[in-house]
């Protein structure tokens, strides 16, 4: 009885898929430990006669059937199987002597698994600039999944060179078939449900022929955003995953022409003609990135129901940073913002209609893998002094704005020990008196440390101290839970960030410039600085593009 059978469907490629098979045929794993199903899906060039007269050392059933498209045929093909493992692989790949062996053995040694091969481009010589994009992307790709700490998950699922059990792939119903793209990943995330994990198999080597030029491309792109609308109505928690959930991740020297472009509804054609230009530089690969990208978001546009929905997905939340306030006499500095400033400033979002969101709000929302609404805002205070009461807590009062102060919990009551020669060094910090008041007001507290070290200098016997010991100190004397961190001078590695996960942090913040999109990890939330020097049009442009353009990265630069 066969171990793994090996499911190819096709449709008008008889001489790829009879290629294909030449390659099965010189396999390492004897011919009698697997089987080859072809489901030929409705092909009129010969295909089925050439099948019925080709002679294969190992079992060869070949199903005919009227066209229904690659998902209803790797379906049928999986009803048919006889082995315990189903091999999926494409038409147009040649396979290495040890694909179908190492298929089996991962399979055998982890006892079941969804198994993904590893897959190479051939190109064409004629190849145009675009579809060598796509190679250099796809080997990039790999590369990341052969690298140390990478764990694949089911984003990373391609049908062209899949193995999985059969009895789990019957469990759930196999590939959907009334999706236009992506359902080999959305099988994955069925699978990956269900308890299986998704492993990388290096060694089990496919060689795809890739011949696709720039309007095929557009079309996988296009197929692709459409798809992903869909996966998301339909499951969720694959948001983060998606590119779906990523609009704002290329920072505003990619997003603010995507974002143009799309207003405009540029024509795919222009840019076609454009890309003759650059024609097949090596440095048109970020170009083509963003054709692709463009081609992707605007199927998304036409594929949401809702104008709503369009503006969630493109218009990802900022928190914006401060620190402290000047007080009567006191001038501005990047930390120290005026009263004046921070009253225009939170007068301008109440009249442009943002939505300013307590911190634990826009958490839950991510929890629930829903979508905050367009223009919100997350107002953060760092370090936790005394003028936060005095001057900036009634204005945000007057306007009705929820804000989260972030409290070194070893220096309430005390004054700024760990600065030395700057402006905030020996500054008065907030006392429980005034906590607990403005705790009544809107104030959400979260912690930032017992002393405020920059915790990748911490040793570890005293990280979890540090951590865990300002939660505790902080719920001691709040009476409620605290779940938010943020992490002192922004600073983190990944020690840092297994103990804020350890400690029980819901999420924890950063200095990093930028949105959050439903990517953005939560414990790596990205923050955008206001200063005390900043203007009202910076501060516009801060919130407007997640960057107060001082650390925008433009094209060419």
């Amino acid at each position: 009885m066969v171990e793994l059978s090996v499911i190819i469907p096709t449709y008008n490629r008889a001489a790829r898929v009879r290629a294909c098979l030449e390659t099965l045929a010189g396999q390492t794993l004897p011919a009698r430990d697997f089987e080859v199903i072809v489901v030929v899906d409705g092909s009129t060039d010969g295909t089925a006669d050439m099948l019925a007269r080709y002679s294969a050392p190992f079992p060869l059933h070949v199903h005919v059937q009227e066209n229904g498209g690659q998902a209803v045929a790797r379906n049928r093909g999986l009803d048919l199987a006889a082995g315990q493992y189903c091999l999926f692989i494409d038409d147009d790949i040649m396979a290495d002597p040890g694909l179908v062996a190492e298929h089996l053995r991962v399979q055998q040694e982890r006892q079941g698994v969804v198994g993904l091969g590893h897959l190479t481009c051939r190109l064409p010589p004629n190849a145009d600039g675009f579809a060598r994009s796509i190679a250099a992307w796809w080997d990039d790709h790999y590369a990341d999944l052969r690298g140390a700490g990478r764990v694949a998950s089911f984003i990373d699922c391609f049908s062209g060179n899949l193995s999985a059990p059969r009895a789990a792939l019957l469990q759930v119903g196999g590939f959907a078939t009334d999706l236009p793209h992506s359902e080999d990943l959305e099988l994955g995330y069925r699978l990956q449900q269900r308890g299986l994990a998704i492993v990388y198999i290096p060694d089990a080597i496919g060689d795809q022929a890739y011949d696709k030029r720039f309007r095929e491309i557009v079309a996988d792109a296009s197929a692709e955003g459409f798809a992903n609308v869909e996966l998301y109505r339909r499951h969720p928690p694959m948001l983060p995953l998606l590119l779906l959930g990523r609009f704002t991740d290329a920072g505003p020297h990619v997003v603010l022409p995507r974002r143009l472009l799309l207003a405009l509804k540029f024509p795919m054609g222009l840019l076609q003609l454009m890309s003759l230009l650059l024609g097949r530089r090596s440095h048109a690969r970020a170009w083509y990135s963003f054709v692709y990208d463009y081609a992707y978001w605007r199927a998304v546009r036409r594929a949401v129901p809702d104008r709503d929905t369009w503006r969630r997905l493109t218009r990802s939340p900022v928190i914006l940073m401060y620190h402290a306030f000047a007080e009567p006499g006191e001038s501005g500095s990047r930390y120290v913002v005026p009263a004046r400033s921070f009253a225009r400033q939170m007068s301008w979002l109440k009249r442009r209609g943002y939505g300013v969101l307590r911190l634990e709000e826009l958490l839950r929302l991510r929890r629930d893998f829903r979508l905050p609404p367009a223009d919100s805002v997350v107002i953060t205070l760092d370090d936790g002094y005394a003028d936060n009461h005095a001057v900036a807590y009634p204005i945000l009062q007057r306007h009705g704005f929820p804000a989260t102060i972030f409290l070194v919990s070893g220096a309430v009551g005390t004054r700024n020990s760990w600065d030395r020669g700057e402006v905030l060094a020996g500054r008065s910090l907030l006392d429980w008196l005034a906590i607990h008041e403005m705790r009544r007001g809107s104030i959400d507290y979260g912690a930032h440390t017992r002393t405020h070290r920059p915790l990748p200098d911490v040793p570890a016997d005293e990280l979890d101290d540090e951590v865990a010991g300002s939660r505790a100190d902080l719920e001691r004397a709040l009476g409620e839970p605290v779940v938010t961190f943020a992490y002192p001078y922004g600073r983190f590695d990944e020690r840092s960030r297994t103990t804020v996960e350890r400690a029980g942090f819901h999420a924890a913040c950063g200095v990093r410039n930028g949105m959050n999109s439903a990517g953005t990890p939560s414990d790596a939330l990205h923050r955008t600085e206001v200063f005390g020097t900043d203007s009202l049009v910076r501060f516009a442009l801060a919130v407007w593009l997640g960057d107060p353009l001082r650390q925008v990265r433009w094209w060419g630069r």
